[in-house]
């Protein structure tokens, strides 16, 4: 049974006026990021296609380069160009833009991606998302000088002015979730001795840390990210009281975080915050779920918001942008990624592969297809889906709201209420939840083909058609877990073989066993039992992304598990040991 499944599982694998490009029947481009060169060229990264494109400031394609592996990120140069990579080890490329030749590679970490110029452009930064790590890089030699630890998931950073300070934005909650505040933090990095000096927790709520900037005066950071409302009830998910985005503002000379500004209205929701721009007249952020940039009035912002009476209540308020924003439609679907440059924003949408021009004076939107024939499989199609909060009652939040990067986790405890109130548990990843039955921490579904379902009418309140859940079911089925950072040239570390004779002596396999470790089955477990059937057993495949660990969230490392909870510990284990089997499951 187990090889069956294993072996499927490995099996499964315009609006306007456009100009046109490209040839027919094309698979999605994907693009990754985006940036100008001093030439004014724009310059692309395509997860889809793995390739690298440049193209006019009008939008016509000049060159094409192949990538060897999927590209997370780009950082122009004069002449070449600088590309984060990532499938099994991150890395940074150099480039040329003309002929597309690799000259140097250097190593980073697990998961690279936002490369960036030091203010004066003797160095080069890239955030390891996954190792959860910055490093240093000489653009000269490329090599790698050094390495700084923030908290989990970097995704992108920002200098201060004065170049002292790097402001990391980290993606997730890096805590326990059985309690009250759970938010995740900016890192501080100082930069003459590249230390992390403090890491400043954002509003209740805070996960997906996204796109990051500084206002032009220096004084200000923004940074977009979703505001779960894990406190309040679920039965105010109608009035979109679940997921709510959101940027916060942080004060770059006291090093603190003053309050968070929601960006949905209340009769309309704003989902998939993704990047952030400012100049000196405007806040700029792309909504991948809605597909539009909201533009705001910063200085009337500003104004608003340090004259607000009660900053702790601000992020509850959805009528604060009412006259100071407006929000602009644009060509496709899914933008993320954006660059400003003068009067224009450049934005590719991800899941359409068309290329905006807005003039930020006019709001007038150009758009180029990046890519027209394009054909999309149905695992795409299931992606799209996903991530598209057009489907939601008034566009509150996608599936990606509860389960961003990838359809992984938000690091938060939900109460739910489909298997009773009161009982909150642990977000999952949905990595193989189709191939691991019963579904939800509860096994309150006995398989995600409901889960998914189930996921749409009671929590978007929108009634999927059977040919589109399919799709999400593709979508979701074809899902690979990322190599473990914990794993040294993809093999067991010898602290981690070690670690798997502790798992056999302790006899874990006994439940979570097979090619998923999970026997798929629930289990009455401790004294704490809120159900008469037990908990699922969660598989243990890339449960190195998945903390916080124990179906309420207690446990903030896996080490937490063994050391603190005991969690399938019943023979005294020497710290020693407790390292190695926290090494062994973190490698799975």
């Amino acid at each position: 049974m187990w090889n069956y499944m294993f072996k499927s599982l490995l099996v499964l694998c315009f609006i306007g006026c456009c100009v046109s490009y490209a040839s027919a029947g094309n698979p999605p481009l994907f693009p990754t990021a985006v940036a100008l060169n001093e030439k004014g060229e724009i310059v692309i990264t395509e997860k889809g296609a793995k390739r690298l494109d440049v193209i006019s400031s009008e939008g016509k394609l000049l060159r094409t380069f192949p990538i060897d592996e999927v590209p997370t990120g780009v950082l122009p140069d004069v002449d070449k160009v600088y590309v984060t990579t990532f499938e099994t080890v991150g890395r940074l490329q150099l480039l040329s833009l003309q002929t597309g030749e690799v000259s140097a590679v250097v190593a980073t970490g697990s998961g690279a991606c936002h490369p960036m110029f030091s203010p004066d452009r003797k160095r080069i930064y890239v955030c390891n998302a996954f190792q959860n790590t910055v490093s240093e890089i000489d653009p000269v030699s490329m090599k790698l000088l050094r390495t700084v630890t923030v908290l989990r998931e970097p995704r992108s950073a920002v200098f201060s002015k004065d170049g002292k300070y790097m402001f990391v934005a980290n993606f997730l909650p890096s805590q326990r979730a059985d309690v009250d505040y759970v938010a995740s933090c900016v890192s501080v990095i100082e930069m003459e001795g590249f230390t992390k000096v403090k890491d400043i927790r954002l509003a209740n709520g805070s996960n997906a840390l996204r796109g990051i900037c500084i206002s032009s005066d220096g004084e200000y950071i923004y940074v977009v990210h979703n505001l779960g409302r894990f406190t309040v009830p679920t039965s105010q998910l109608q009035q979109g009281w679940m997921n709510t985005s959101a940027f916060s503002v942080i004060d770059v000379a006291k090093q603190e975080f003053l309050g968070a500004v929601v960006v949905d209205e209340p009769e309309r929701g704003a989902a998939g915050v993704w990047s952030i721009a400012c100049n000196e007249n405007h806040i700029f952020i792309s909504h991948s779920g809605t597909h539009e940039i909201s533009m705001i009035d910063q200085k009337a912002m500003l104004e608003r918001f340090l004259n607000y009476p009660d900053k702790a209540a601000l992020d509850y308020d959805l009528t604060f942008l009412y006259g100071i924003r407006k929000r602009i439609p644009l060509r496709g679907n899914g933008p993320r990624n954006m660059v400003l440059n003068g009067d224009r924003l450049i934005i590719p949408t991800y899941f359409s592969d068309i290329l905006n021009f807005m003039d930020i004076n006019t709001h007038e939107i150009k758009a180029v297809e990046l890519n027209p024939g394009r054909e999309e499989s149905i695992e795409d199609k299931g992606e799209r889906y996903f991530n598209d909060a057009s489907h939601c009652f008034q566009n509150w939040q996608s599936c990606n709201g509860c389960h961003p990067g990838d359809a992984r986790t938000d690091g938060m405890n939900w109460d739910l209420m489909n298997d009773g109130v009161g009982n909150p548990k642990n977000c999952k990843s949905l990595l193989f939840s189709h191939v691991t039955p019963p579904n939800m921490i509860s096994g309150i579904r006995e398989h995600a083909e409901r889960a998914v379902r189930a996921g749409f009418n009671f929590i978007q309140f929108f009634n999927i058609s059977e040919e589109d859940a399919r799709c999400v079911d593709a979508y979701l089925k074809s899902l690979r877990p990322v190599p473990s950072p914990y794993l040294v040239n993809g093999e067991l570390s010898e602290k981690a073989k070690e670690g798997q004779r502790i798992f056999e002596k302790l006899k874990c396999g006994e439940c979570h066993s097979g090619p998923y470790y999970t026997d798929m089955r629930m289990y009455r477990i401790g004294e704490d039992i809120e159900f008469e059937k037990g908990w699922d057993t969660p598989t243990l495949r890339e449960v190195w992304r998945t903390a916080p660990y124990l179906f309420d969230g207690r446990a903030a490392t896996m080490e937490e598990v063994f050391e603190v909870y005991k969690h399938g510990v019943d023979k005294k284990l020497s710290r020693k040991e407790v390292e190695a089997l926290t090494e062994y499951v973190n490698s799975l």
